[in-house]
């Protein structure tokens, strides 16, 4: 596989560099507006033609930074993915572009008064990425940023040299520094590019960096969308499908080998049913990835330190006895682990006691954390103690039972009898609440809103005569308008008790 070195672009950016090309940025974006539709059709279109034209060499360079993961599978996200979604906002982008009408007030809009939202772009936006999904985690949020009419500048990881140098050749090719800009480096360039003065910052990484970007985006009142991780829980209900909920489970949790922020991580399962459970997700492995660890489609880690952390993790519980069960097995003994390839076996972690390093850290690999449950009132009780997780996984053939699941706990988003896959719709938010997350974007016309400004227009109408009750000397008109309208809702909410018991 040929190698791509990291250019000069890709060597650690002072904040010089840094500030020259956010000026630039923002000088050639205030001297074009407004951005008209066809220049944002431009865009996507040449952004389309550059993942085209250099997915071989983007590809070449994933392999060469994520040598553990597969090519097809790589192929799929960072390159097939980030063009769907281009072709997308191509086809709509100028849907979403239109005025949005809102009710005038009364009695104004009698008289022709209108009220609409203008969708107007901000600026220059900054995007930061993760490690798990190098291109994918910065192309994703480029293709809403360019369709709003933004410039952009993008940061991948810095785990991830030869990614970034690979996909700021594509971009030099197809666009100027002064739309689109890819910057490299490494830890110190990450620092400095959260402190730039963007009109927005979008961040994908740990809730822990999260707090460091909004610290250093702070003091420039920055407006920053963080798209964080969190221990995302499954509940299996009493009535569910074991074998149909075992199979999505584990093909969602073998996804780039569990380092996904989404990965289901808590598996809660009716006592009852946790070891005829536990035996179809044993099942569902071994038919998925026949071999386990020696099954080349199995996604390894993405480094040694990953890879000893997770088995440190499994080992920690094991110690504190916790029943640790390999899947894919079927209770034969075989390899848990293939170095040379960072993979280690999928493992259940059963019912570990508090306190337990499973069930605090997020797991970011091939682990489960399998629960009992024995009712749903004291699940629900615990899960709204825990931090609010990006995703929320529920599994049961009855409506009444997933609702009741719904409202009764917190997360970014839901995923009914799967899981993740709330974050394949285009035009559903996605993004976490509480230490998941702040804010959210999408691929569809959320994304569009997210990096534009929903301007406010007001266009009066009507005769003079009626600003007068906003407007000295307050007369009968005001008495009337106001007192009188005071007065009769006064009245009507006069039997309205005072304090109703917690």
């Amino acid at each position: 596989m040929p190698s791509v070195m990291p250019n000069d672009s890709t060597q650690p950016a002072d904040l010089e560099h840094l500030l020259r090309i956010l000026r630039r940025q923002r000088e050639a974006f205030v001297a074009e507006m407004p951005v008209s539709r066809a220049t944002r059709e431009d865009r996507l279109d040449r952004a389309t033609a550059m993942l085209l034209a250099h997915r071989e060499a983007l590809l070449d360079a994933i392999m060469q930074d994520f040598a553990v993961r597969g090519r097809e599978w790589s192929l799929m996200t960072e390159i097939f993915l980030p063009v769907q979604l281009l072709r997308t906002a191509r086809k709509r982008v100028g849907e979403w572009m239109k005025a949005e009408r809102r009710p005038a007030p009364m009695p104004f809009k009698l008289f022709g008064a209108r009220a609409e939202i203008q969708y107007q772009p901000l600026g220059v936006v900054g995007v930061m990425g993760a490690w798990n999904a190098p291109l994918n985690l910065v192309l994703a949020p480029m293709v809403t940023v360019l369709a709003a009419g933004n410039r952009a500048m993008l940061c991948p990881s810095d785990m991830m040299p030869a990614s970034t140098a690979a996909l700021d050749a594509a971009v030099r090719d197809y666009f100027d520094e002064t739309e689109l800009a890819v910057i490299g480096g490494g830890l110190e360039t990450s620092k400095a590019f959260a402190s730039l003065r963007f009109d927005h910052l979008m961040f994908t990484g740990s809730p822990g960096v999260g707090a460091k970007i909004m610290e250093a985006a702070a003091p420039n009142l920055t407006p920053v969308t963080l798209e964080l991780g969190g221990k995302c829980p499954v509940i299996v209900g009493d009535d569910a499908d074991l074998d149909e909920c075992a199979g999505r489970l584990i093909a969602a949790k073998t996804l780039n080998g569990g380092q996904a922020c989404l990965a289901p991580d808590l598996l809660f399962v009716p006592r009852a049913k946790l070891e005829p459970f536990i035996a179809r997700l044993d099942a569902a492995m071994a038919k998925l990835y026949p071999g386990s660890v020696q099954n080349r489609d199995y996604c390894g880690l993405v480094n040694e330190r990953h890879f000893r952390r997770l088995e440190s993790l499994v080992e920690e519980a094991r110690r504190r006895g916790a029943r640790v069960v390999p899947l894919g097995l079927g209770g034969r003994t075989g390899p848990l682990r293939d170095e040379a390839n960072k993979r280690l076996a999928l493992q259940a972690i059963i019912d570990p006691p508090e306190g337990t390093r499973a069930l605090g850290e997020e797991l970011f690999g091939p682990v489960l954390v399998v629960i009992p449950y024995d009712d749903l009132d004291t699940l629900c009780a615990g899960l709204r103690r825990l931090e609010k997780p990006l995703g929320l996984y529920v599994f049961s053939r009855s409506h009444a039972f997933a609702q009741d699941v719904l409202d009764r706990s917190f997360s970014g988003g839901v995923t009914i009898n799967d899981a993740m896959f709330h974050y394949s719709v285009p035009d559903l938010p996605f993004g976490g609440v509480g230490r998941s997350g702040m804010g959210s974007y999408s691929f569809g016309i959320e994304g569009f809103r997210r990096f534009s400004h929903a301007r406010s227009v007001y266009r009066q109408a009507g005769p003079a005569a009626l600003m007068r009750v906003l407007q000295p000397p307050y007369g009968k008109l005001f008495d009337f308008a106001v007192r009188g309208g005071l007065e009769k809702l006064a009245r009507r909410y006069e039997k309205t008790p005072r304090r109703r018991s917690a």
